[in-house]
C-alpha cells in the first residue's frame, strides 16, 4: 500500500509502483543478505558430498585397518623394527591407503570446470548445477526471448472502433507499464509515430495474458486471447478473422479494447540463428526429449517450431506461468529436466526443473535469481557450451576416482604381501595426488 517500506532485491509481481530511495545501499537489507550468502558455503554436487562422507569414514577405517595390520605382522613373526619390519609396514600402509586422491579428486575436477565455465560466460551456481547438467534427459524451452531473439517489432495493426494512431496511442500508454518485449516493441513503435505513453490512474498486469490500466475513469486493456477470456468479452467474427490471419503467419496479436475490442496488432519476432543448430545438436549429445513451452498462441508456437525442428507433439502453447509449471513437473516423472528461459513468467518454471538455465543479458532479474545457470550471452551456443563442459567435468571426475582408487588398492596390495619401500609409498601417493589434481586443471584450458 502507499507508504509501506519496499526491501532492496524486492521483485515486483503485477503492479506498477512508484519508490522512493531512502537509504544507502550498503544499509539495505539486500547488502546483509549477500554478505550471508557470500560467507555461507556453496551448494557442492553429490560426487563432493560423497567424497567428504568418504573421506571421513575411510580415514578411520585406514587408521583402524593398519593398527589391524601391525598386529598381524607381528603374528606373523615379522620383526618389529628395522626396514621390511612390523612397524615399517604398517606406517607405509598408513601411508598409501590414506584417502588424499579420492578426497581431492572430485572438488580439483568441479572447481576447475567452474572457473572454465565463468571465463567462457556460463556461470554455474554450484557444482551440483554442474554435475546434474551432464545427467539431463530433457529441454524444454521457452520461446519469446530464448529460441527467438526477443527483438520484436509491430509490423501489423487492425483498428475496428477508432482510428489506427488513437488505438496505437491507448497500446502504448498501457504497455508503458510493462517490461516485457512485445510491450517494448509497441513502445518502440509508438515513438517511431511521435505518439507518447500518458498517464494512467491505476494499471495491473496478469501474468501471461496482459495487462489494464484506467485513464479518465475508463477501463482498457490490452493481451492475448486469454486477456478476452478473463475480461468475458465476446470476440466478433471480424477481430476472430484478424487474430486467425496474424497467428496463422507466425505473428504475435495484441488485443486492445474496453468493453469492446478497439483493435489488434500484429508482432513479429526473429528466431535466433543458433536455435536450430542447439536443437540438432542436443539431440547428438544423447537429449532424449526437446519440448517448447509458450504462452502464445499454438499457431505461432507451431510456425517456429517447424523453422527449428521441434515436432508439434512437443509443442505446448497457450500456457500460463502456472501451466508451465505444472509441464515442468509432468515432464519430470519421465527423466531429468533442465528448463531454458529468460522471463519474470518462466521464473517459477526455472526453479521447478532439475537445472534451470537463465538466457543472460536479456534475461530478468527474477530469471536469473531462480535458475541454476546464467547464460551471460543471448546465444543459445553457450547452452551447448556448458552441457559440453558439464559432460567433460562428469567424465574427468570418474576418471580421477577410477585411478586413485586403482593406485591406492594396487600400493596396499604391494605392502600387505610383498615389499614397498616407504620413499615409493609416499612417491606414489602423492604423485597420485599430484596427477587428479592436474587431470582436473586441464579443464581450465579446455576449448569450446
Amino acid at each position: 500500500e502507499k507508504g509501506d517500506s519496499v526491501f532492496a532485491g524486492t521483485v515486483n509481481g503485477h503492479g506498477v509502483l512508484r519508490i522512493v530511495v531512502s537509504k544507502e545501499a550498503s544499509h539495505s537489507t539486500l547488502a546483509q543478505m549477500i554478505k550471508l550468502v557470500t560467507e555461507a558455503q556453496s551448494k557442492r554436487s553429490p560426487s563432493e558430498r560423497f567424497s567428504d562422507w568418504f573421506g571421513e569414514r575411510y580415514t578411520i577405517l585406514v587408521l583402524g585397518g593398519s593398527f589391524v595390520a601391525l598386529v598381524g605382522f607381528i603374528l606373523f613373526d615379522f620383526p618389529l623394527t628395522g626396514e621390511g619390519g612390523a612397524f615399517y609396514r604398517a606406517a607405509t600402509l598408513l601411508v598409501v591407503a590414506s584417502p588424499c586422491a579420492i578426497v581431492i579428486s572430485v572438488p580439483a575436477a568441479i572447481l576447475s570446470a567452474l572457473a572454465a565455465s565463468a571465463k567462457r560466460g556460463m556461470l554455474f551456481k554450484g557444482g551440483a548445477a554442474l554435475e546434474t547438467f551432464a545427467g539431463i534427459d530433457i529441454v524444454a524451452f521457452d520461446k519469446t526471448g530464448t529460441l527467438t531473439e526477443g527483438k520484436m517489432q509491430v509490423t501489423k495493426m487492425v483498428a475496428f472502433e477508432t482510428e489506427e494512431r488513437e488505438l496505437l496511442q491507448i497500446a502504448a500508454t498501457l504497455e508503458a507499464n510493462s517490461e516485457h518485449p512485445i510491450a517494448k516493441s509497441i513502445l518502440t513503435y509508438a515513438a517511431d509515430q511521435s505518439i507518447l505513453p500518458q498517464a494512467v490512474e491505476r494499471a495491473e498486469a496478469i501474468p501471461g495474458k496482459g495487462l489494464f490500466a484506467f485513464q479518465g475513469g475508463i477501463k482498457y486493456f490490452a493481451g492475448n486471447r486469454k486477456m478476452l477470456n478473463e475480461l468475458n468479452l465476446t470476440v466478433p467474427p471480424a477481430v476472430e478473422a484478424a487474430l486467425n490471419e496474424l497467428e496463422a503467419t507466425g505473428k504475435t496479436a495484441i488485443v486492445v479494447g474496453t468493453d469492446r475490442v478497439l483493435g489488434v496488432l500484429g508482432i513479429s519476432d526473429t528466431i535466433r540463428d543458433s536455435a536450430k543448430a542447439t536443437v540438432a545438436e542436443l539431440r547428438k549429445q544423447g537429449i532424449k526429449r526437446i519440448v517448447m513451452l509458450t504462452g502464445d498462441h499454438k499457431a505461432v508456437a507451431y510456425a517456429v517450431g517447424r523453422e527449428i525442428g521441434i515436432a508439434e507433439a512437443d509443442i505446448y502453447s497457450d500456457l500460463l506461468p502456472t501451466d508451465k509449471v505444472a509441464m515442468v513437473n509432468k515432464l519430470r516423472e519421465e527423466g531429468k529436466v533442465s528448463f531454458v528461459g529468460d522471463g519474470v513468467n518462466d521464473a517459477a518454471a526455472l526453479a521447478t526443473s532439475h537445472v534451470g538455465v537463465a538466457m543472460g543479458t536479456a534475461g530478468s532479474d527474477v530469471a536469473l535469481e531462480a535458475a541454476d545457470v546464467a547464460l551471460l550471452s543471448d546465444d543459445l551456443n553457450a547452452l551447448l557450451r556448458a552441457r559440453r563442459l558439464s559432460l567433460q567435468a562428469n567424465r574427468i571426475i570418474k576418471q580421477n576416482l577410477v585411478f586413485a582408487l586403482g593406485i591406492l588398492v594396487l600400493m596396499v596390495i604391494v605392502t600387505v604381501f610383498f615389499y614397498l619401500p616407504l620413499p615409493l609409498g609416499v612417491i606414489g601417493h602423492e604423485g597420485g595426488t599430484l596427477l587428479v589434481v592436474a587431470n582436473g586443471l586441464r579443464l581450465l584450458w579446455q576449448r569450446g
